[in-house]
């Protein structure tokens, strides 16, 4: 299904902000709150949206290399406050996925006796 002029506008508009309400409101959607999120859903929307970002990123030469480089020279800045560092450092670690835990599951069963 083709995408119309008023979901080219939504896409260009999330693609400011990557806030799927206020796009949908800047778009001129009546009910952008429930109307945002479900743009975000289509599949030719979201198609469309990953053909634009990549895009971006191709003339910018930014990719997530790029961006791990530059967190990695905010967290060793010894002029950057310690919060900044930590905040750095965290977000390297996400995007390592060092902080995901171990699922453990745990079954449980027990048994109740009444008196009689």
């Amino acid at each position: 299904m083709p995408v119309t002029s008023r979901q080219t506008k939504f896409i260009l508009e999330y693609l400011r902000d990557l806030n799927a309400t206020k796009a949908a409101e800047r778009a001129g959607y009546k009910h952008p709150h429930v109307q945002g999120s479900q743009l975000l859903t289509k599949p030719e929307i979201k198609a469309q949206i990953g053909h634009e970002q990549r895009g971006r990123s191709d003339r910018l030469r930014l990719d997530s290399d790029w961006v791990i480089k530059r967190l990695e020279l905010e967290a060793d800045d010894r002029s950057n406050t310690a919060s900044a560092r930590i905040r750095a450092l965290e977000l390297i670690g996400k995007h390592l996925g060092v902080f995901e835990a171990t699922k453990i599951q745990v079954k449980y069963s027990s048994t109740i006796f009444a008196d009689a």
